[in-house]
């Protein structure tokens, strides 16, 4: 019988595991990958077998109502509900059915919200930017209405976390507003939790525009609100108005290219372009983490003093290499049955279109031991890597695994790759990888594709290669894999360079002295 797996988010190599055991093979099927299918309901109804939903986490289990009701969309025979402590419960399909019920209701709530960010938009898009004065005293808060319900690892929640815990360890009072637990807080962070809803619109865009809404409820009014910029988002210039406190939103690009680009969807891109729009006109001051961002920022209309840019960060505390002793990374390799001598070539991501990672398999599938190539993580491009290194015994895909054994992993490996691809519309590559910046805090060598910010970063600290190029990634590996002594030297400056430059300490000391210069401009 096929056994199909409805989960929020990739499972842990455990998780998965234990369900093949028990279920066999597994088809599993995410929440963002069904979002991305253009006939979610034709796909949902070629569905039949057995339906397993996957609830990992705590946080997970907020979207269960949500894989309730995509599991009585199909023609599953058996639904079974399955977490690591009960890992087959039979749930029933009168329960999805009933979950079912609630989708009607979501979706006509999920079009009442798309009609008033279409209007609020609109108002917003006619109004001048409220005066405001900044007062730390009063601290931030960091608003988050991502639907990243049930996700806890990857660089968008590394982001979030970094720039926090760096508020806060500037002294600065920080409460942290978003839908999902947020791991890895320092313990001075507080939460503000968002009401999830309890059921799921349909089409999936209708969701964001829904979240998109949603301000939290608080005690004191806060001196800043910073937003992080979400598709259907005006919360955030919504709650700089009402209180009248600056609103700085953090840029990562528009989630409009990204679908047009990364095989989104692109339903409703009109209303998200102008929430986008209305967002960024009323921001006192927008933070984004490259150059072509900031470029694309004054295009769109956005002054050069309200604009700050900053690359990625990390905590170097986290990630440094003295944490783990020899034990601690030989036991890592030995339960990947990895030998002790083997080089140990490491990827970690989320195996998203821009990340490469179907090209480093490809050079992996063509090398021999004593390297050892292990893929870390999960996401949109996992199942292509898989089949590329289906029976290819020096190569290990370990998953998804929990935020805090990347360090461990990373400590345990040889030689980190990122191997990022050039944008597929030819524009300028404008990312700034958060995971970069963790691979240089390991202290490991590194080889990665010289692409924009990338190469400018690691310029002299690492080994850099074409970007998609299979024979010239290989040849960095391979040069880099037989010097041990090039590849200490390597990992040495990689993290000297971290520490001077990039932790989240100076990427949010540069907001706060953009801050700073545009209050002594005038009124923010």
């Amino acid at each position: 019988m096929t056994t199909t797996v409805f989960t929020s988010y990739p499972l842990s190599r455990g998780f998965h595991r234990e369900l093949e055991s028990r279920y066999g093979p597994l088809d599993v099927r995410t929440i963002a990958s069904l979002r991305r299918e253009q006939h979610l309901v034709r796909t949902l109804r070629g569905v039949r077998g057995r339906v397993v939903l996957a609830v990992e986490t705590p946080a997970a289990g907020q979207t269960l109502p949500a894989l309730r009701a995509l599991a009585a969309l199909t023609r599953a025979s058996n639904v079974y509900l399955a977490t690591p402590e009960r890992p087959a419960v039979e749930t029933g399909r009168v329960a999805a059915v009933r979950a079912l019920a609630g989708v009607a209701g979501a979706s006509l709530q999920g079009l009442a919200a798309y009609a008033a960010s279409e209007r609020t938009a609109r108002a917003l898009l006619r109004e001048e930017r409220v005066a405001a004065s900044l007062d730390l005293g009063r601290g931030i808060l960091l608003l988050n209405t991502s639907a990243w319900i049930g996700l806890s690892a990857g660089g968008a929640v590394s982001h979030t976390v970094g720039v926090a815990n760096a508020f806060a360890a500037e002294g600065i009072a920080t409460t942290v507003a978003t839908y999902t637990e947020t791991p890895g807080l320092r313990a001075d962070v507080a939460t503000a939790e968002l009401p999830t809803p309890s059921t799921y619109a349909v089409p999936p865009e209708l969701n964001r525009f829904r979240l998109g809404r949603v301000a939290p409820r608080l005690a004191a009014a806060p001196g800043l609100v910073y937003e992080r910029l979400s598709l259907g988002s005006t919360a955030g210039a919504a709650l700089s108005r009402q209180l009248r406190v600056p609103l700085v939103v953090e840029y990562n690009g528009s989630e409009i290219w990204a679908a047009r680009n990364w095989g989104g969807t692109t339903r409703f891109e009109r209303a998200g372009l102008r929430a986008e729009d209305a967002t960024l006109r009323h921001a006192h001051l927008v933070v984004t983490v490259s150059e072509p961002l900031a470029a694309e920022l004054r295009s769109r209309g956005v002054a050069e003093e309200r604009i700050v840019w900053h690359p990625n960060g990390v905590d170097p505390d986290r990630f440094d290499p003295g944490r783990f002793s020899a034990d601690d990374r030989l036991e890592l390799r030995r339960r990947y049955g990895i030998a002790d001598d083997a080089i140990v070539v490491t990827f970690v991501g989320t195996f998203g279109p821009w990340h490469g990672a179907e090209v480093l398999a490809r050079v992996a599938r063509e090398s021999a031991p004593p390297l050892h190539f292990l893929f870390v993580g999960d996401g949109a491009r996992a199942g292509e890597v898989r089949e590329l290194l289906a029976g290819v015994e020096h190569a290990t895909i370990a998953g998804a695994v929990p935020p805090d054994e990347i360090p461990v992993h990373l400590a345990a490996s040889d030689v980190l790759v990122s191997p990022h691809v050039e944008n597929p519309d030819g524009s300028t590559f404008f990312g700034s990888p958060t995971k970069l910046f963790e691979y240089m805090a390991a202290g490991r060598p590194i080889v990665a594709s010289e692409l924009a910010q990338i190469g400018e970063v690691l310029t002299g600290a690492a080994v850099l290669v074409r970007p998609g190029d299979e024979d010239d990634l290989r040849r960095g590996i391979d040069e880099v894999a037989a010097d041990a002594a090039l590849r200490a030297e390597l990992g040495g400056r990689a993290r000297e360079r971290v520490l001077e430059r990039y932790t989240w300490g100076h990427h949010v000391r540069a907001i706060l002295a953009a801050l700073e210069r545009l209050g002594r401009l005038s009124d923010i």
